[in-house]
């Protein structure tokens, strides 16, 4: 398949009136990169993990973190600004996870979606951890569903793409969803190229969306096993995972959410840090590339802190939880 192909192939699996296609090392830089968020608009975003990068990559643009996903915080981040569904703007944006930030949140997207339009705000959802296979975001009320593909890709893309899906405006009796028309318009006018990919890249993503579900379904089945192994767990706390009756989000998850609650869970560390952690584990727990078949830990407060994040790869969960125990005993 070429660009185009793989960009329809993806449209067609995404439920979306069109896709396109990055190179971006994640997804607020892809969003920044379409320069579709402009000088003027007010950008309000849940991304406690990506703080920085919201903070760098949107000049000229009202750039507000809120401390919670929810509509309230929203609402009150937005107030004063007049936002408009034209074209020429200006914009109020919307940015959330459907499964992200610290402690692994999971939004109310119905409901942040009909607020977005009441507040004439375009809703953009960063769908990377659920993936389109755990979480349907354009039916749910998205504007813009954007996924890093590294899971997509089964880990073995050469560098990283990222997905933007525009949602359909054709909603029920004819009417027209103007924030779905004008996040289309924008794409439409954001002026990028093509994305040019070679061969082998396009055939990795190829093969990657033939066998998306069932992989999907492994990394979400040992995240759900692990998640319930750490919650056992005496030498850990405060488990993180939507799946766990414990998550604030548990109730939200279960109608948000699809075939289970995603491929990560959270966690933090009694009486050591997650560097210390990381050297007692074999080195491709760390050096496994993101989204392949091997469980991936990172340390999203850093390698000082205590909270440990874990990717579920498609490794025998029993052999993962051995390893993880004789770490944390030593």
């Amino acid at each position: 398949m070429d660009v185009q192909q793989l960009e329809e192939a993806w449209a067609l699996r995404a439920g979306a009136r069109e896709v396109r296609l990055l190179a971006a090392p994640h997804v607020p830089a892809a969003l920044s990169l379409l320069g579709i968020v402009r000088p003027g608009d007010r950008l309000v975003a849940f991304a406690d993990d990506f703080a920085d990068a919201f903070a760098r990559g949107f000049d000229g643009c009202d750039v507000a973190m809120v401390g919670e996903p929810s509509v309230a915080a929203f609402a009150a981040a937005s107030d004063g600004f007049d936002a408009s569904f034209d074209a020429e703007g200006p914009h109020l944006w919307w940015f959330v996870n459907s499964i992200g930030g610290l402690g692994l949140r999971v939004p109310d997207l119905r409901a942040l979606g009909r607020a977005a339009r009441e507040a004439h705000a375009l809703f953009v959802v960063d769908n990377t951890v659920a993936s389109a296979f755990g979480c349907d975001l354009l039916r749910l009320g998205a504007a813009l569903s954007l996924e890093a593909l590294d899971r997509v890709c089964a880990g073995d893309a050469s560098r990283k793409l990222v997905a933007v899906s525009v949602a359909r405006s054709q909603l029920k009796r004819h009417r027209v969803d103007v924030a779905a028309e004008c996040a289309h318009a924008l794409i439409e006018g954001c002026g990028l190229a093509k994305l040019d990919m070679p061969a082998d890249e396009a055939d990795v993503l190829e093969r990657g969306l033939s066998s998306l579900d069932a992989r999907m379904q492994a990394h979400f089945d040992r995240a759900r096993a692990l998640a319930e192994y750490l919650a056992a767990n005496e030498m850990v706390c405060n488990v993180c995972y939507p799946g766990l009756s414990s998550h604030p989000d548990h109730a939200v998850s279960t109608g948000i959410l699809e075939h289970g609650f995603g491929p990560a869970v959270e966690f933090d560390l009694i009486e050591r840090s997650a560097g210390e952690l990381f050297d007692a584990l074999p080195g491709e727990f760390r050096a496994s590339p993101a989204g392949g078949a091997t469980t991936r830990l990172s340390a999203p407060r850093g390698k000082q802190g205590s909270t440990i994040r874990l990717f579920a790869g498609t490794d025998d969960p029993l052999i993962v939880a051995a390893t993880l125990d004789n770490a944390l005993r030593n």
